[in-house]
């Protein structure tokens, strides 16, 4: 089963699409989340898909099916005037926009809900496109539950944002006008929302505003690029029906286990719309951008890793390379020690694991998440009881005599450990990743970043090792990276 990004090529706005007001102050509203914490002793309500202005319907059936709605809609507004030739844009954009993201949710959810709220004060609309208000979605969805295309439930302060879904009669008409989930299409991001600022961690946390800087603008300016640079290649995942239903139960699990306590919609089929990227930053109360950094947004950083080699780029096979031990080996170099080890081997594990019948490795992947938690953690209080993932454990061993080993090979970064240094290595891993990918976009490669993992054509191996070797050694005083490779065409058949 082959998955493919329609927005290839695709994804100019339509003619109707008004420009976005300028601004000084940035303040977006996270994509999808809803920003009231959740009263857990409130009556049940129905959550959806945060609505997303960038979604659209691809040409020619978009604007014929937006077209074919709004004359149904049309008997039931209640207008002493004409609209101006503006508001009648307006009008068009918006509505195109609610049945995209009403056709969004119908193919890729489950339930088929789209969030959305009618409050003006809401942080969202302070840097929408004119285009887009509280009026105006109160007004448009309105019509359309009206003329009988959308049902709506209203929220309630504290428990969920309203919702609205697709009628039969409305995916009739979708239907009639062609409308299939390859018929989805997102627009690039608008500048301001390319550098995204969080008052501490992302997801459910609130964004900072922010007066745009000279750097801010520099790193926006290259993921622009970046974007539409990529977004001219077609970037394609095939996967079996087996490993679909692998991907989606493992997606959801995340997603539903996040730790905010709130029910999401299930993803029931993958969605491949998203190949923008974003820097989001972290802990930025006083407008800093120490902390995080790392690139979100594209579909293909939430896709588990032994998944990611059916991925190719214009229908060839890639590589992906990764800085080995990253964050810990970083620690060192800061200090002026060259670490070349590998940072998860603990001998004891490996040799109850060679006595258990096991491979060398077994333990490795929980020892790297005990790790990861001791440097992102910021707390030294029973940082080792962090979650692992499923399949694996520390057993026989206990995770806090795990910790000492851990904390004993490490002895010369051990005073980093607990502190939540994690976060400044972040903004150190995302500068290496920007840098990396623009490098090779200036040569013509297109490349897909995974935090500290690249992915390019194989034919592209050496370029993408060297950009990544020149890279670290510039940021850590020559010191040399280790980089492992996988999927290189000298190990494929």
């Amino acid at each position: 089963m082959t998955y493919y990004d329609p927005t290839l090529g695709q994804g100019a706005a339509p003619s109707a699409s008004a420009p976005h007001a300028p601004c000084q102050k940035q303040s977006v509203s996270p994509d999808g989340h809803v920003s009231s914490a959740v009263n857990p002793d409130a009556p049940e309500l129905p959550f959806g898909t945060w609505f997303n202005e960038a979604y659209d319907l691809r040409e020619p059936e978009g604007a014929a099916f937006t077209s074919a709605i709004l004359e149904r809609i049309a008997p039931h507004e209640r207008r002493v005037r004409k609209r101006r030739s503006i508001d009648a844009a307006n009008h068009y954009t918006i509505t195109r926009a609610v049945l995209a993201n009403a056709m969004r949710c119908h193919f890729y959810r489950a339930p088929p809900l789209v969030a959305y709220t009618t409050g003006a004060g809401q942080a969202y609309y302070k840097s929408a496109p004119m285009w887009l208000n509280a009026e105006a979605m109160r007004r448009t969805i309105g019509l359309l539950e009206v003329a009988g295309m959308v049902t709506t439930a209203t929220g309630e302060w504290g428990v969920a944002s309203s919702t609205y879904a697709a009628t039969p009669a409305l995916l009739e008409l979708a239907m009639q006008h062609g409308i299939t989930p390859d018929s989805l299409t997102v627009h690039r991001l608008r500048p301001e929302r390319l550098v995204r600022l969080y008052r501490q961690k992302s997801g459910n946390s609130r964004l900072v505003d922010f007066v745009p800087t000279e750097e801010t603008e520099y790193w926006a300016d290259l993921l622009a690029a970046h974007n539409a640079f990529t977004a001219s290649h077609q970037i394609e995942l095939e996967l079996s029906a087996e490993e679909e239903r692998q991907w989606l139960s493992r997606w959801n699990r995340k997603r539903l286990g996040d730790g905010s306590n709130r029910p999401r919609p299930k993803v029931i089929r993958p969605e491949l719309l998203q190949t923008d990227l974003y820097r989001s930053f972290n802990n930025g109360g006083t407008e800093s951008f120490m902390e995080g950094g790392r690139l979100y947004g594209a579909w293909w950083i939430g896709t588990p890793k032994e998944q990611r080699r059916k991925i190719t780029i214009d229908g060839l096979p890639l590589v992906e390379a990764d800085y080995s031990c990253c964050q810990p080996r970083m620690l060192y170099h800061l200090r002026g020690i060259d670490y070349v080890d590998d940072c998860y081997e603990l001998e004891p594990l490996i040799y109850h694991a060679r006595a258990s019948g096991l491979p060398d490795e077994h333990y490795r992947e929980a020892v790297k998440a005990m790790m990861q938690a001791l440097i992102n953690g910021n707390s030294r209080d029973k940082l080792e009881l962090a979650p692992l993932k499923d399949g694996h454990s520390y057993d026989p061993f206990e995770p806090l005599a795990v910790r000492r080993m851990l904390e004993a090979k490490h002895e010369a970064i051990s005073d980093d450990l607990g502190t939540g240094i994690g976060l400044h290595l972040q903004r150190k891993d995302s500068d290496l990743a920007l840098t990396i990918i623009t490098s090779l976009m200036w040569k013509g490669i297109a490349a897909l970043p995974i935090h500290d993992a690249f992915m390019v054509q194989q034919r592209y191996e050496a370029e993408l090792v060297s950009e990544m070797e020149n890279a670290y050694r510039l940021m850590f005083n020559g010191y040399n990276p280790i980089i492992k490779v996988s999927g290189s065409s000298e190990h494929i058949n």
